[in-house]
């Protein structure tokens, strides 16, 4: 049954990591408390030897001190009463140090024994935990290896090999459940109504010789059945209880060639041991491979650990059985990393699986609880855990790519209100009528605020007067100048400037569209034959469509313009130099 991560996307998962990543880590505390009473005990021996040697010591000077306490005191001829008590006193000193010494070195040797049998004790703990997880779960990265053999004449055994990526090698018996095929013994033409290959055989009345002939397996019964990453073994037997007659057949890990041999020498046969042919091999593959069907199906039927080693050595014995922890941990914090990406809550670990239709099932372990059991354990080994709560590395960022070219700097966008400004008369125009200076002061009225400048810079009121004022001064008439087009320049004096009156955005001509002149708008003159072309510079120029306004009384509305600088060309008629403003 495959998992789903905690926000539902697929994973290759197919065992419930979530409850395997609980039990593995009260495992790894459950080693890592047991090696921690094993150093305790380690440095109170320690403690104790070092305490034990100086005592000795001292009661060795103590044995001195007491012999030279006699020494330079007249005690007498040697039969004296002062001379036997002192040789008496000498001699209990003695002993006396020689018993307490005996009593310390007995002491030692008593806490010696005990701390080892603890150790002994401990070992065997660990070696319990570890066949209790075993049992229960596959470890990550592990291949297996199932063994079956015929035991009592009556029934199989199996055994399941299991080799992990980090060292461990641990060997566990299996139970044979119900209704598998191996609950009894196995004759082959259960699987196969016929199975026949051809084997070498001695025969021959005159002239004994070496044939391949013909062998019938399908009335043989299985012996015993291994398979697994190096390839597998099949032994077939006459006999129901393994005895009699019968070949071994050896299979090559990945597909290699199939090997048989006679289980009896036959005599004159030589070197049992032969290549099947390629037809015959199918066969035996397909065997084979019913076989393995039914062994997988007892790998989760593990019942007792038989032996486990790390790096060779025996688990019971390992001089660092915390090695086998730290390796847990490593192999299990990718995935343990990979779930906590993908959970949705940060304090958990959570896993989901499709029960059916529209329904699924949620499991999740708080990370606060994982914590908790690490609470017994001292501060060194509390960190070997921490990989199991870091995040996912981080992917490396991309590189930035500099440039040579200077980083264009960003002109914020003018939003400044364009505003319409009535054109000002060029030279050779007619002068402002009547009309057009009651229209200038009706713009005025319609401003309202007198001092409001225009984009050039002139009020409302001092264009009001420039343009009264216009009327008085005689203007030439342009020999181009047309009632649905015309050229005009701007003042270069700010009196010259007219009202400004806001004017529609839709109405201003964009830079690629070019005035167009009026259909009925006469040709332009070609210079010469009484034509002259002056040339004038003035600040701004601009180029105006003009289009009758249908609202009556209301202040005129000029088109669009395109206001461009730089010189100006203006065709007219010859005019006499005095008439030149």
């Amino acid at each position: 049954m495959s998992y789903l991560y905690g926000d539902s996307t697929p994973s290759k998962l197919e065992i419930n990591y979530i409850e395997f990543l609980r039990d593995a880590v009260e495992f790894c505390v459950q080693v890592m408390l047991a090696d921690q009473r094993i150093t305790q005990g380690k440095a109170h021996t320690r403690t104790l030897d070092h305490a034990t040697a100086a005592e000795f010591e001292r009661l060795q000077k103590l044995g001195g001190i007491v012999s030279k306490a006699f020494e330079g005191n007249p005690l007498g001829p040697p039969d004296s009463a002062t001379a036997r008590c002192a040789a008496a006193i000498l001699r209990s000193a003695s002993d006396l140090v020689r018993q307490e010494a005996v009593a310390m070195r007995t002491a030692l040797d008593a806490e010696v024994a005990k701390r080892d049998a603890q150790a002994a004790q401990e070992r065997d703990g660990i070696a319990k935990a570890l066949e209790a997880l075993l049992v229960k779960h596959k470890l990550p990265d592990t291949v297996m290896d199932v063994h079956l053999v015929i035991a009592g004449g009556t029934r199989y055994a199996g055994r399941a090999r299991m080799k992990t990526g980090f060292g461990l090698d641990a060997v566990m018996d299996m139970d044979v459940p119900s209704g598998n095929l191996f609950e009894r013994i196995v004759r082959v033409d259960r699987l196969m109504e016929r199975l026949e290959v051809l084997a070498p055989e001695v025969g021959g009345w005159m002239k004994k010789e070496v044939k391949r002939r013909p062998q019938h397996l399908e009335k043989l019964h299985i012996l015993e059945f291994s398979f697994g990453a190096d390839g597998g073994v099949l032994k077939l037997r006459v006999g129901p209880d393994g005895s009699g007659a019968g070949f071994d057949i050896m299979f090559a890990p990945e597909g290699g060639a199939i090997r048989m041999a006679r289980a009896e020498q036959q005599e004159g046969a030589g070197d049992q041991s032969f290549d099947v042919d390629d037809d015959d091999a199918q066969k035996l593959l397909s065997l084979q491979v019913k076989l393995a069907a039914a062994a997988v199906s007892m790998a989760g039927q593990r019942k007792r650990m038989v032996d486990a080693r790390l790096d060779g050595e025996a688990v019971r014995s390992h001089a660092k059985p915390t090695l086998l922890a730290e390796r847990l941990i490593a192999s299990m914090a990718p995935v343990v990393q990979e779930i906590a990406a993908r959970s949705h809550s940060p304090g958990e670990l959570v896993l989901r699986r499709l029960l059916g239709g529209d329904r699924r099932e949620e499991i999740f372990l708080s990370k606060a609880e994982l914590k908790l059991k690490l609470e017994p354990l001292v501060e060194g080994n509390r960190a070997m855990f921490e990989p199991l709560w870091a995040s996912t590395p981080q992917a490396a960022p991309k590189p930035v790519v500099v440039s040579d070219m200077p980083t264009p700097i960003a002109v914020p966008q003018h939003n400044q209100t364009i505003r319409y400004r009535p054109s000002t008369p060029s030279i050779g125009s007619p002068s402002l009528s009547s009309s057009a200076q009651a229209a200038a002061a009706r713009a005025a009225e319609a401003v309202g605020d007198p001092n409001r400048r225009t984009l050039i810079g002139a009020t409302v009121e001092s264009a009001i007067q420039s343009a009264a004022s216009a009327t008085a001064a005689p203007a030439p008439v342009a020999a181009s100048t047309s009632a649905s087009s015309k050229v005009v320049t701007s003042a270069t004096a700010p009196a010259a400037a007219s009202p400004s009156v806001s004017r529609p955005s839709s109405s201003v001509a964009t830079a690629d569209a070019p005035a167009k002149a009026p259909l009925d708008a006469p040709p332009p003159a070609a210079p010469g034959q009484g034509d002259s072309v002056r040339r004038e510079t003035a600040p701004r120029m601009e180029i105006v469509r003009a289009e009758n306004s249908s609202r009556v009384g209301a202040a005129p509305v000029e088109p669009a313009r395109k206001e461009v600088s730089g010189t100006i060309e203006t065709k007219g008629t010859k005019t006499d130099p005095s008439t030149k403003n």
